[in-house]
């Protein structure tokens, strides 16, 4: 588990420092999209890349998560429901085709990979407000 605590001038005018999980298990992807992350938002973003590791990391409290749909140990499917169940807001950022989501996940907010700031931004700016 990666935890970093971000204290950048956002973007975005909330203040509020959020807590952001990312499930990635290409390194270069992670720190990709954990700094477009911090400078949209002041965050603690904390990193993941396997199935198994994600699910200690829902102990903690989140504001938002970013998933990709494939990682180590399988699909991510699993973790998607946990965070419904704990109504915390995510997006499935993949290379996958999002036809392959099960159909009770397919009205999950999907940004395909390569995926830009905007994007991303986008995907933030309802949390942050």
């Amino acid at each position: 588990m990666v935890r970093y605590l971000f204290k950048r001038p956002p973007l975005l005018r909330s203040m509020k420092i959020l807590h952001i999980l990312i499930v990635e298990d290409e390194p270069w992807v992670a720190m990709d999209l954990e700094m477009i992350i911090i400078k949209i938002v002041t965050a603690t973003v904390v990193i993941e890349g396997s199935v198994a590791a994600t699910k200690e990391a829902l102990h903690e409290a989140l504001d938002f998560a970013f998933l990709d749909v494939d990682v180590t140990n399988g699909k991510t499917f699993e973790i998607a429901h946990i965070l419904e169940r704990k109504h915390v807001p995510f997006v499935f950022v993949s290379g996958s085709p999002q036809d392959e989501l099960p159909f009770e996940l397919r009205s999950v907010p999907f940004i395909p990979k390569p995926f830009d700031a905007a994007q991303i931004e986008s995907a933030l700016q309802a949390v942050a407000n």
